[in-house]
């Protein structure tokens, strides 16, 4: 096995890791749109996406911060979205 092909091996078990990581979030937003429905509260809170914006920050080595803040802004996009879906 060529060196090229470990390394994307390697981008395999981490984009697996990921895509299991995104399927537990989901099913979390999915409950946290449930509780904003029931509780008639608004699909967006600025303080809320201010905080995930930068709280992991620490654990993002300096190069890959901007990086990680813009996948984080499609994230909370994406999450937000699904929310406000009837």
């Amino acid at each position: 096995m060529t060196k090229l092909e470990t390394l994307r091996k390697e981008i395999d078990e981490i984009d697996k890791k990921i895509a299991l990581l995104f399927n537990e979030r989901m099913k979390v937003i999915k409950e946290i749109k449930e509780y904003k429905k029931e509780n008639n509260l608004l699909t967006l809170d600025k303080s809320r996406e201010e905080y995930l914006l930068n709280e992991n920050l620490q654990y993002i080595d300096k190069e890959y911060q901007a990086i990680y803040q813009e996948l984080e802004k499609k994230i909370l996009s994406l999450s937000k979205e699904y929310q406000n879906k009837q």
